[in-house]
């Protein structure tokens, strides 16, 4: 793949051919957050994708915060299953916000799952294991992603799944990061039923739940919560219901269809108890076969996952969030220089913190999490919306808070 003549996607910017002195050889993603370009790194001698943060966001510090936190944990957070950060900074010239990712010349899973309208069980299991790895470092790492989905899972040739896009990622136990955001963070079909309503209140179970339903995705050809918002979508994980899984698909083993279903639970301490425990089910299944390497084709996602309009949005891709075009311009960062080391690789030190919640305060939790679940009813599920432009907006989650205006109130994790 080279030349100036883009192929496939084309151009959205008719003058933009180079920034930060990679030439631009032809678009390969877009979204409503960012366009991801094809490029080379002739020093390296290899293929790269060039992302950068659409215009409309460039003035939005809760954006270019995002971005920026994106390319510093794709540098540091460096694992096989893992999609890499190259390097990130700000090009006056070209007036963009770039980031270097390792290019993988391969489709999302989102986009073959709209090839094949699911995929073969095996090949979905691989996929399970793959990405539970790279969750498993993450974890490991005290960090949760809040974006596991099939347009954030990239297919390599050489038969491996990567991970991408860790604009969400959260570190456990700080409570400081997106709270900005005055939205669920996150995408409606995938996310767990705590995330949906308090994106702080997340450990590594809330991928858990992403993961199980991105399987379930996978293996169905249709996401188990569907919904035409936000609201009715969390609702329905609410009130616990959905299709089972060999309903959707009678080719889908009794065991593996079960530990889906255990992923999928509403309460976290149903499900799996860490992505270690998840992954160890899997693979005792002996189901995983080698995924084959499949054309990239028009319209994938290769280069770091940009939400793409065939996917659940984020609310970037909806627009939903606050206008700031009339702001002042965003301080830039300074140019991410990536031979700096720090301690971001390695486990931080467990939390010595005391626990301040006495037997009163666990009692009143109890009471919320008792009545929460007393309150749900019965839910129909409807098939899913598939098509372009059914996806549901979000609105009215909040980070910072544990109820939201439709009233769902919050079991807090144990």
């Amino acid at each position: 793949m080279s030349g100036d003549q883009p192929t496939g996607g084309g151009w959205s910017d008719t003058d933009l051919r180079t920034v930060a002195g990679y030439r631009l050889l032809r678009r390969i993603g877009e979204g409503g957050m960012s366009t991801v370009y094809l490029s080379y790194d002739v020093a390296a001698g290899l293929p790269v994708a060039v992302k950068l943060l659409a215009d409309h966001l460039a003035h939005s510090r809760e954006f270019v915060s995002r971005f920026y936190r994106e390319a510093h944990l794709s540098r540091h957070l460096s694992h096989p299953h893992l999609i890499q950060g190259l390097a990130a900074g700000y090009d006056p010239n070209a007036a963009k916000h770039y980031l270097i990712l390792e290019f993988v010349d391969g489709p999302t899973a989102h986009t073959v799952l709209n090839r094949l309208g699911r995929f073969p069980v095996g090949i979905a299991v691989k996929i399970g294991l793959d990405i539970a790895q790279a969750l498993s470092f993450m974890h490991g790492r005290q960090y949760v992603h809040r974006d596991v989905k099939p347009d954030n899972i990239l297919l390599h040739p050489n038969g491996v799944a990567k991970l991408a896009d860790l604009g969400l990622a959260k570190r456990l136990n700080d409570d400081a990061h997106l709270t900005a955001i005055s939205q669920g963070v996150g995408t409606s079909y995938y996310m767990s039923y705590e995330q949906a309503l308090n994106a702080n209140l997340v450990d590594g179970r809330s991928d858990i739940f992403a993961l199980g339903a991105t399987l379930y995705h996978l293996l169905a050809g249709e996401v188990p919560f569907p919904g035409a918002t936000h609201e009715e979508i969390v609702r329905g994980k609410q009130d616990d219901i959905y299709c089972p899984l060999r309903e959707r698909n009678h080719e889908v083993p009794a065991n593996l269809a079960s530990i889906i279903t255990r992923t999928l639970a509403r309460d976290p301490r149903c499900r799996f108890q860490s992505i270690e425990e998840f992954a160890k089910a899997l693979e005792a299944t002996c189901l995983a076969t080698r995924i084959p390497a499949l054309p990239l084709g028009d319209g994938s996602d290769p280069g770091g996952g940009p939400d793409s309009g065939n996917d659940a949005p984020t609310r970037a891709d909806l627009k939903t969030f606050a206008d700031e075009s009339n702001s002042p311009p965003v301080a830039l960062p300074p140019k991410v220089t990536f031979s700096q080391t720090d301690n971001i690789g390695s486990p931080p030190p467990p939390d010595t913190r005391p626990n301040q919640s006495g037997p009163g305060t666990r009692l009143i939790l109890g009471v919320v999490v008792a009545s929460a679940i007393g309150l749900g009813g019965m839910f129909s599920v409807r098939n899913a919306l598939h098509s372009a432009g059914a996806a549901p907006p979000l609105t009215s989650n909040h980070e910072g808070s544990n109820t939201n205006p439709g009233g769902l109130t919050l079991p807090i994790p144990q």
